[in-house]
């Protein structure tokens, strides 16, 4: 996917989920801290911000970045993804959180 095509996904997201919210930019600006044309560049695809960017504005309408990014990767990568996560979905409460705090385990090795 292009640069300019990424871009566009990304505002189209945001702006979603900023009306799911029931938000204006405004609102959005003062809750993440960031200018409310920088809001409006990044719903139109002008701008699709920083890290720091994209972690303000899942905060404020509170989902994940993957809800924003997945859709950028590529088939195979989404086909992965789809996989573990189907998988990790048909497993009981008790044996998913024993896979997170194995992958926590791991991680702070």
């Amino acid at each position: 996917m292009e640069k300019k095509d990424s871009n566009i996904h990304i505002g189209k997201v945001f702006q979603e989920y900023r009306l799911k919210n029931n938000l204006t930019q405004n609102e959005v600006a003062e809750l993440t801290g960031l200018e409310s044309r920088h809001i409006s560049q990044i719903e139109r695809g002008l701008s699709k911000g920083s890290i720091d960017t994209l972690i303000k504005l899942c905060n404020v309408y509170r989902i994940t970045p993957d809800i924003v990014l997945y859709d950028l990767l590529d088939n195979e990568n989404k086909e992965l993804v789809s996989i573990y996560d189907e998988n990790f979905k048909k497993l009981s409460k008790k044996d998913k959180e024993t896979i997170l705090h194995l992958i926590e385990y791991f991680l702070s090795k």
